[in-house]
């Protein structure tokens, strides 16, 4: 048996060709290409050809062989039935698990899932088979799974899993030739091929490189290369150093998480140990650091075996750690230009190599775009995701549309795709687009999840662009509903590509949606829908005489799941890679940037199995889910042992707090006692730290201009805009004389330019909303008991509160959530409703007013009462409802809340509609929380025209604030007076609706 071995950190493209040539490089050159080299990817196989050929100059390369590939050739075993179409095998199984949940229904028990789960549950029942077929299980052996004690929602999911082990091997015999799972045919094929070498053993070398034997089949294979008499076996990362109670832990299957773990199968086939392994290169590099690795990554507990060696690692701890850097960033935001930042700098080592190595997909990206600031393209392996490419979205979108579950902020991200163009004339549609979402998409109202919303008032070319809409997206529309459930797959396919065309535009020739690479796979993926689609179509499930909805948007968006592609027509850097851990197994640089290491992402979390548990799949023969922990664990040792290393994490994401990677915490742990042992405080992660921080430190370079230039720059100024005095208003509400004391540039935005600011999308109901709602309710019941409180006062405003409710928010959640917050105020508002009865009488609701500013011809004040009671005194009392906390006594003693005591001057001058002029005496501001007793009141004193509130010229308070407002628009009628933004803001956190136009940002720190 030949089984070779590289330890962890040896460049192993470099050194395999090195062995390779120093043992077949004196062969006959017509010798060597008659040599088979098995490798597990195609990364692999060109990183290693590469390799072989920049050592071995002029030569014939030997053959290179993809084992994931072999089940797929035609002509190894061509009498075995063909693979399953992939895609066929998913829709099949759809099909058949909505059989079994709607067999559920009838049964008259709950369904497992929704029906439109069925493609998800369908791809994990296709996982499920290839795990078995992979190890060589046969389905029927599910039985055994139920075997002992287990929980009750187990023995359920095993009468699902009647699918696979019943139902499925029946499919699969229909198809043509009996075909068998993709999995299935891998295996056999290499079960042929090694029966093959036992009758005749093949006369040139075979060479298994690049693969720890992870998987069963190819620990099956690399055990057969092993034993050939010409034959080796060049594993990756192995540690034949390893102690030898580590790895009898390890093959006892105690410690799966374990990085040598990935290595038992093959071994434990060839009763071979790590230390058997035989040296395919004398290299041992950075022996200290590789000490250090070890005992940090050994199996639990660890703490004896430190405290054993822990005088050997301390004494190499600083060789150890040389060229280790700790890069700890508040935000993935902040880690993703740090890398970058790391291998800009990098580069400008001449010939210097950098490998940014992460299993997270979406800081991937991240380090793309940021690579991109410095004019870095990567070679990056990991590609992107076809569901999130623009002609992905642009179809994902038209789905959700047809199939009625996309609400307004869906249809305008259709409406502005850069792919959409109703009648061919972008410019034109977007005109169209644009009036569209102002006219309808943003009305309060505006129906949302119930398909495209009509545009009644569009006459004209208006009219023409959404009929030209409706119409792309009808055929589309019409095999969904619910009135054609039987419309064939191949049908809803193929009209949901023509209304993809029609929406962009697309009259004849080649669409520009199918130009890009994305676009050509995403068009691919259709074609190969189409064809597939009889796998789907033996008619929909029925129940209760009424048949079930398509879930195509669904089924589609399944399919395109996890499927990648490259990014063309980009030169990647020579010297930059960024990949995935498992693909950087062969790969090697002078720097390894191991990004995204919390836990979770690196390792990632093995996930439950949604069918069988641990012991379950252990009594089946299955590897257990913390497989992946230990290939994880391989890949981290194998970076980490680079020359140049940096660790990098993010100390928060997805809005909070992450945890970082297991070995992460080990590493520190182990450091921190190592250097406690030497004496003092701990230094040495600090210092770690200190190298990962600088370049974090210098990040904030990248995303700032120079300095010297904005220093060279002049501070943007504050706005003052100085309208003519025929442009400035003449009419403004008491609420809006508030906001000409604190933000006068609203007022300006407003009333001069007639700026408003739009509705946002779907017009989801919020504060103003509520306060709206609460105002209603309140003045209904008030409008309704005017005569005199009933004694069911309590269930009459319940009533009240649910009919408005119901004709007002359509959003069921949100009726609760508000009918909750009414009751909880319904008390404490009746216990105060009593009282202001007893002291008088509903006199005016939701009365306008309006008053002439004394001293100013032609300027008036409006207001709109929410409540002005006749008191028994003859005086009156002014009620504002708040649906929030009311505003604070300073807040009105200072001069910033107007509003009662000017409402008060209307109601004196006789200005409210339908009310005598009365003189007031009190007035509330009514808070209804819902919080605490239920609300808050805030009582305004002085609205009495008594002397004893009157100040030292004998003006009482209405009449004082009555002169204030008078000053206040008298000097904003003159041309010289600007309408400064923020003038007197209540906070600094204000967001105020035009800040953004008075361009806030470039002068809130300047002068003024």
């Amino acid at each position: 048996m030949t089984v070779f071995g590289l330890p962890p950190g040896v460049r192993y493209a470099e050194l395999f060709a090195k062995g390779f040539w120093e043992r077949f490089g004196d062969l006959n050159p017509e010798a060597v290409p008659r040599i088979d080299v098995l490798v597990n990817s195609r990364r692999a196989l060109r990183v290693l050809s590469d390799a072989l050929a920049a050592r071995g100059g002029a030569r014939l390369l030997p053959r290179f062989r993809v084992v994931g590939e072999l089940g797929a050739d035609p002509l190894l075993a061509p009498d075995l039935p063909p693979a399953v179409d992939p895609m066929r095998r998913q829709l099949r199984l759809t099909r058949l698990v909505e059989k079994f949940l709607d067999s559920q229904h009838r049964a008259g028990s709950a369904r497992a899932a929704p029906l439109s789960a069925a493609p998800e549950l369908a791809r994990s029942l296709a996982g499920l088979l290839d795990e078995c077929d992979e190890a060589g299980i046969e389905t029927a052996k599910l039985d055994n799974a139920a075997e002992g004690e287990h929980a009750e929602h187990w023995d359920r999911n095993l009468r699902f899993l009647d699918i696979v082990r019943e139902s499925w091997p029946k499919i699969a015999e229909e198809e043509e030739g009996g075909a068998m799972g993709p999995k299935a045919r891998q295996r056999a094929v290499i079960l042929r091929l090694i029966e093959g070498w036992k009758r005749a053993p093949p006369p040139d070398p075979v060479v298994f490189a690049g693969s720890t034997g992870s998987v069963a089949s190819t620990a099956m294979l690399m055990a057969a290369v092993a034993r050939l008499e010409n034959g080796a076996v060049l594993l990756p990362g192995i540690d034949r150093a390893l102690d030898s109670d580590i790895w009898e832990s390890v093959a006892a299957g105690d410690a799966p998480e374990h990085p040598q773990a990935p290595f038992v199968g093959l071994l434990g086939k060839l009763g071979l140990t790590p230390r058997d392994a035989r040296p395919w290169s004398r290299d041992r590099p950075r022996e200290a650091r590789r000490r250090l690795l070890a005992q940090a990554m050994r199996p639990a507990p660890v703490t004896d075996a430190w405290h054993a060696r822990a005088e050997e690692l301390s004494a190499d701890l600083d060789e150890a750690v040389a060229g280790v850097a700790l890069l700890e960033a508040p935000t993935p935001r902040h880690e993703a230009g740090a890398v970058a930042l790391a291998v800009r700098r990098a580069l400008e080592t001449p010939g210097k190599t950098v490998l940014i190595l992460t299993s997270d997909a979406a800081l991937a990206r991240r380090i793309s775009a940021e690579l991109g600031r410095f004019g870095i393209e990567p070679d990056d392996s990991l590609g992107r995701l076809l569901a999130q490419s623009p002609p992905a979205v642009f179809l994902r979108l038209i789905v959700e549309l047809a199939e009625g579950r996309a609400g307004a902020v869906e249809i305008a991200a259709l409406l502005s795709h850069p792919l959409t163009a109703v009648g061919g004339d972008r410019a034109a549609h977007r005109r169209h687009a644009s009036a569209y979402e102002r006219a309808v998409l943003r009305r309060r109202g505006a129906p949302s999840g119930a398909g495209l919303p009509d545009w009644a008032e569009a006459d004209g070319e208006r009219a023409a662009w959404f009929a030209a809409l409706s119409a792309a997206l009808d055929p589309l529309v019409r095999a969904l509903a619910r009135r054609d459930p039987r419309a064939p797959l191949a049908d809803i396919v193929r009209a949901h590509i023509a209304a993809a065309e029609a929406l962009g535009g697309a009259h004849s020739g080649e669409s520009e949606i199918w130009a890009t690479e994305a676009g050509r796979e995403m068009r691919g993926l259709m074609e190969r829908l189409t064809a597939a689609a009889d796998a789907f179509d033996d008619g929909p499930v029925e129940h209760d005489d009424k048949p079930v909805e398509h879930y195509y948007g669904r089924l589609l968006a399944d399919l395109m799941r996890n499927r990648e592609i490259r990014r063309p027509g980009r030169t990647a850097h020579p010297r930059v890679a960024l990949m995935g851990p498992r693909e950087s197994r062969v790969a090697s640089a002078d720097l390894v940037i191991l990004a995204g290491l919390n836990e979770g992402r690196w390792p990632q979390s093995p996930g439950a199995d949604p069918w069988l548990s641990r012991p379950m799949r252990v009594a089946l023969g299955l590897p257990p889910p913390e497989r992946v922990v230990g290939l994880a664990a391989h890949d981290f040792l194998q970076a980490a042992m680079a020359p140049e290393v940096v660790l990098s994490r993010s100390v928060r994401e997805d809005g909070g707090p992450a945890t970082p990677s297991r070995w992460l915490t080990r590493l520190e742990s182990l450091i921190d006692g190592l250097d406690r042992l030497r004496g003092g405080e701990p230094a040495t992660i600090p210092g770690l730290k200190d190298r990962g921080g600088k370049t974090l430190d210098d990040l904030v370079w990248t995303h700032r201009p120079d300095a010297e230039l904005c220093a060279a720059l002049p501070r943007a100024p504050r706005p003052e805009p100085r309208p003519p005095a025929a442009a400035r208003p003449r009419r403004l509400s008491v609420t809006t004389v508030e906001r000409l004391v604190r933000d006068p540039y609203a007022v300006y935005a407003r009333r001069v330019l007639n700026l408003s600011p739009l509705d946002p999308l779907g017009d989801a109901p919020d504060f103003r909303d509520r306060g709206s709602t609460v105002h209603k309710i309140l003045e209904r019941f008030a409008g309704e008991t005017r005569d005199a409180l009933p004694d069911d006062a309590a269930e009459r405003l319940g009533r009240i509160a649910d009919a408005v409710l119901a004709e007002d928010i359509a959003v069921p959640a949100l009726r609760r959530i508000w009918r909750a917050r009414v009751a909880r105020f319904a008390d404490w508002f009746l216990e105060g409703e009593r009282e202001r009865r007893d002291a008088g009488a509903v006199e005016g609701i939701e009365v306008a007013g309006r008053m002439d500013v004394p001293g100013l011809p032609g300027f008036a004040i409006t207001a709109r009462a929410d409540r002005i009671d006749r008191l028994n005194s003859g005086e009156a009392a002014i009620y504002d409802y708040k649906a929030g906390a009311p505003p604070t006594r300073p807040q009105i003693e200072n001069g910033f809340n107007h509003q009662l005591h000017l409402q008060a001057a209307i109601l004196e001058a006789g200005g409210f509609e339908g009310l005598p002029a009365m003189k007031t005496r009190t007035g509330e501001y009514i808070g209804l929380t819902g919080s605490g007793e239920g609300g808050k009141t805030t009582t305004v004193s002085g609205l009495s025209s008594k002397l004893d509130e009157a100040d030292e010229s004998g003006k009482s308070k209405v009449a004082q604030r009555l002169d204030e407002a008078t000053k206040l628009l008298t000097a904003y009628a003159r041309e010289e007076t600007p309408f400064l933004p923020r003038r007197m803001v209540e906070r600094r956190g204000y967001e105020g609706d035009y800040d953004h136009l008075s361009r806030h940002g470039e002068w809130e720190d300047g002068d003024g």
